[in-house]
């Protein structure tokens, strides 16, 4: 870790383990690094606490530990390492996982999330330098290019949210996910994308989305996840679903249809 690395800190939300229930790497165990802080702002967001950093965050595994934020790279490496020691006997993963973890020669993967991880480039940049055995997954809206340019060749996957002017009241998210598409910078990663559908959601406005989809990432798959009613966000009737999933399949699409399972779990 360089000494310039070692000065980055930023506002970090939790770090904790548990299992993957949303995109591609759904069920997945990982290590989840929640950093706080977003400026979009979504209604149907299930982790509008973060948008505004904690004074102090948990550290894993040791009851009533805290550190008060913002953090440094070492104490979030720490933390990251807390939540999923190297040792093989401090975890309580079966003989299998970690004899398939260990022949891959890697940790168990990150998901680097939010919040929006991409208001704090500095800090991803240096995160993710520090950690070359363990895969990562950004989870991001994909709506900041400058900050995806520097760090989305260091990540295997990027979940991309889709950002729907219904769900967030920004008239220009689409032109801004134009952008970021057009750039190319989400091939350098094995890149999905998830679109977030209420009941404001309308198969004319996805329809919009499919285009674009279409045009610059159309082998990429594409998440239709029916809201969790939070906040001021509408559920999504049944009978509005299938509208919503044609508007993406006629334009090609790989379309899978999938819920918040970590809610059905009950976990984080």
């Amino acid at each position: 870790m360089s000494r310039s690395s070692s000065m980055v800190v930023a506002p970090v939300a939790e770090v904790f383990r548990s299992w993957q229930g949303e995109g591609l790497l759904l069920g997945r165990r990982m290590v989840f690094l929640r950093l706080a802080g977003c400026t979009v702002g979504c209604r149907y967001c299930d982790t509008a606490w973060a948008f505004k950093a904690p004074a102090r965050v948990a550290v894993p595994g040791q009851r009533g530990a805290q550190l008060a934020n913002p953090l440094t790279l070492a104490q979030v490496l720490d933390l990251i390492e807390a939540a999923d020691p190297a040792d093989p006997a401090d975890t309580n993963d079966t003989t299998d996982e970690r004899d398939e973890r260990q022949a891959r020669g890697e940790r168990t993967p990150l998901a680097l999330t939010g919040g929006e991880p991409l208001e704090q480039p500095d800090f991803c940049e240096a995160l993710l330098e520090a950690l070359p055995d363990r895969p990562v997954m950004l989870e991001t809206a994909g709506l900041h290019l400058p900050a995806l340019q520097r760090i989305a060749a260091r990540c295997r996957w990027i979940a991309c949210d889709i950002k729907l002017p219904s769900a967030t009241g920004l008239p220009d998210t689409l032109a801004r996910h134009e952008e970021v598409l057009a750039s190319g910078v989400l091939d350098r990663s094995e890149t999905f994308f998830k679109l977030v559908a209420d009941g404001d959601t309308t198969p004319q406005e996805l329809a919009g989305v499919a285009d674009l989809l279409a045009r610059f990432a159309p082998r990429c798959p594409v998440f239709l996840q029916p809201v969790t009613p939070l906040g001021g966000s509408p559920p999504l009737p049944r009978e509005r679903l299938d509208p919503l999933v044609d508007a993406l399949l006629r334009r090609g699409l790989d379309v899978r249809v999938v819920p918040q399972v970590h809610k059905v779990l009950r976990v984080r």
